[in-house]
């Protein structure tokens, strides 16, 4: 399982907070697995093609590449105008691709390239995060999620780390993801009864106490804790939990939770009788 990196909140070099320690100890990580760089180019050239509509920064993207190991052996506005490149279907090769403009298309084309050759490493360039955007992206087998705002310190090493089978992950998504889970606690309907609450349970055949009994091992609840919450008995309790462990087939209460955590929908609070 490859490691994911947030380097776009990185500052740099010089900066004065914490972050420049996480700065450093990073570009320590990428130093520690790549030549000096003045033997870089030399130990391991990575044929790269670069792929960006506005011409300035095509242009600067080279030069910058030019002096490492990824210089661009064709930098081009759109893949169609690239048109064919030899030894494409059997090689590995880095695309830094411009994602901006149309998102969608650069997905359907990176996913195109990972079928056609899986060694292929899609690195997107793109102005700001969009949530379904980066998701859309790493299903489609993006390597990495650049802004155009970062270094060029930065993109070299995270060059590095893309050819070492790492994938780079915008920190700025936790943010995102963070803010559609509020709008989705805002969302939830009031908890509903145990009555009303039969419509939607979960598959195995559980009862609407055993549902709610479930829920409440998600939340690392005792069997006094739950007994007093439903006003029943601890052996009360522990038959509901044997009950569900055989149902949904799981060993321990870890598991019991684990699988309400797939199974159970999420919008729905534990009824308090």
């Amino acid at each position: 399982m490859r490691n994911t990196y947030d380097l776009d909140s990185l500052p740099h070099p010089g900066a004065s907070s914490a972050k420049d320690i996480a700065y450093s100890r990073y570009m320590e990580l990428a130093r520690s697995v790549e030549p000096a760089s003045e033997d870089h180019v030399a130990a391991r050239p990575v044929k790269t093609l670069l792929i960006e509509p506005n011409a300035l920064l095509r242009e600067g993207l080279r030069r910058i590449l030019a002096e490492t190991a990824y210089a661009p052996s064709v930098a081009t506005a759109s893949l169609e105008e690239m048109g064919v490149v030899p030894g494409i279907e059997n090689s590995t090769i880095v695309l830094i691709i411009d994602a901006s403009r149309d998102h969608d298309a650069t997905c359907r084309q990176a996913r195109m390239l990972k079928e056609g050759n899986p060694s292929v490493k899609v690195v997107m360039l793109i102005e700001e995060y969009d949530l379904k955007q980066v998701v859309a992206a790493f299903q489609a087998g993006a390597d990495a999620y650049l802004k155009k705002s970062i270094s060029h310190e930065v993109l070299v090493k995270s060059l590095d780390l893309v050819m070492l089978g790492e994938a780079i992950f915008p920190g700025a998504i936790l943010d995102l993801l963070r803010d559609r889970d509020l709008q989705a606690d805002h969302a939830k309907p009031a908890p509903v009864s145990e009555e009303n609450h039969e419509a939607s349970l979960p598959a195995k055949g559980l009862s609407v106490r055993e549902t709610v009994i479930l829920r409440c091992l998600m939340d690392g609840d005792s069997n006094k804790i739950i007994a007093r919450k439903f006003d029943i008995t601890e052996a009360t309790v522990k038959v509901h939990v044997k009950a569900i462990l055989r149902k949904i087939q799981a060993k321990n209460r870890t598991q019991a939770a684990i699988w309400a955590a797939s199974h159970l929908p999420s919008n729905q609070s534990t009824p308090n009788s």
